[in-house]
């Protein structure tokens, strides 16, 4: 894409992988810690779930808040990353130079998430009706087995041209059998997604300054600050047992015996 808006991008494209590497790795050393403590804690009779716990567990349920706590804060660093990204985008996609094509793949969008939801319920009921003898318009459609990708992409665009979007759903799945893990993509991902990166790839193949943004607009600024604030909360709760642990501590043992004179 022309303009440097990749360059303009790197540093904080950059720093949310940064993030993320960070956050993946804090994320498996507090599920370790969990697992750890749910091997030693020992579990009441007859019951699945961890309710007794011995005295010198205190230590490993504080460890266990702190690395939860690293977590939260390091998922908070990640989004606020995210969010200055997007706005980087979403100003990069006001310079007039650019050719902005947001509102025509959401529109495509729209009508791709109906398709996609018709057609897996439709999916769903010739399951299990299969013994009815009708059997439904979208479960009747005839999906070809295509000889290469390009003619499967070109039936594709076609199906989209022509606002047939069931089809091109339908096709996307055929294209996913016949090449997993290909141009198409694998079963787990967004079939919406897929046929939007084929139109967009197609529509702009030898163009250079276009751009489009999809999805809806959101103002982040309050999930951000809920995490904030959420993430001053658990601190100041681990503090408040931090220094419960050490009041008690060092108060004199109440199960010992006094001595008279």
């Amino acid at each position: 894409m022309s303009y440097g808006l990749l360059e303009k991008m790197k540093f904080s494209a950059l720093e949310l992988q940064e993030y993320l590497d960070t956050y993946n790795s804090r994320e498996e050393a507090a599920v370790s810690w969990l697992k750890n403590c749910k091997d030693t804690f020992p579990r009441c009779p007859g019951d699945s779930v961890v309710t007794c716990q011995p005295g010198d567990s205190e230590e490993k349920q504080l460890e266990l808040c702190q690395r939860l706590y690293k977590l939260h804060f390091q998922l908070l660093l990640l989004f606020q990353s995210y969010c200055s990204l997007i706005c980087q985008v979403h100003a990069i996609s006001s310079v007039p130079e650019l050719l902005n094509m947001s509102r025509e793949l959401n529109d495509l969008r729209i009508s791709l998430q109906t398709a996609e939801t018709a057609v897996a319920t439709d999916l769903e009921h010739k399951h299990t009706a299969h013994t009815h003898k009708h059997a439904s318009q979208l479960a009747a459609i005839v999906v070809p087995s295509f000889p290469n990708t390009e003619a499967a992409v070109q039936a594709i665009l076609e199906c989209l041209r022509n606002h047939e979007f069931t089809k091109a759903v339908r096709y996307i799945q055929e294209c996913r059998i016949q090449w997993p893990n290909g141009l198409f993509g694998s079963s787990a991902e967004s079939e919406v997604q897929t046929l939007l990166n084929v139109y967009f790839r197609h529509q702009t193949l030898g163009q250079t300054g276009t751009i489009a943004l999809v999805g809806s607009r959101q103002d982040l600024s309050l999930i951000c600050s809920k995490l904030l604030e959420l993430n001053g909360e658990i601190r100041d709760m681990i503090r408040r047992a931090q220094g419960y642990r050490v009041v008690t501590t060092y108060l004199p043992d109440s199960s010992a015996s006094g001595t008279s004179l």
